[in-house]
């Protein structure tokens, strides 16, 4: 098995904090909960201190675009309660959220929700707007 994400300490620990939050609402018809757990289980999370700086984490700029139809967009991906749409500010909840979570520059994720048909998109570049000391 191919493990394609990474995370860094802090994210993994926010995730978990939030998939345990998320997971308390119980019977819901899309539930990222459980994908968080899903992710934090095939992830590696790295030592204290350290981050991959072409991956995407929580705070990061991320440049991507569809591959149907070819369109390019940013996005900061943010905890749920820092998600502001007018801002570009996406929850690493959201569908997109956790398709971009953990991956490398260049990676071809897919972004799926109940709601949709799951449809490809690829990283372009990430930007890190938090400072890691």
């Amino acid at each position: 098995m191919e493990i394609k994400r990474y995370l860094t300490q802090h994210d993994a620990a926010i995730l978990c904090k939030l998939a345990e939050s998320l997971l308390r609402l119980g019977e819901v018809d899309f539930n990222a909960g459980e994908m968080l757990l899903e992710i934090l289980a095939t992830s590696i999370i790295l030592p204290e201190q350290v981050q991959k700086k072409d991956h995407v984490a929580l705070f990061s700029e991320v440049t991507y675009c569809s591959i149907n139809p070819d369109t390019m967009d940013s996005i900061v991906l943010v905890s749920p309660q820092d998600a502001n749409q007018d801002l570009a500010r996406v929850s690493v909840a959201s569908p997109i959220g956790l398709a971009l979570i953990g991956h490398r520059v260049k990676s071809i994720v897919k972004v799926t929700s109940p709601f949709c048909p799951a449809h490809p998109i690829k990283i372009i570049d990430v930007r890190s707007l938090m400072h890691v000391e």
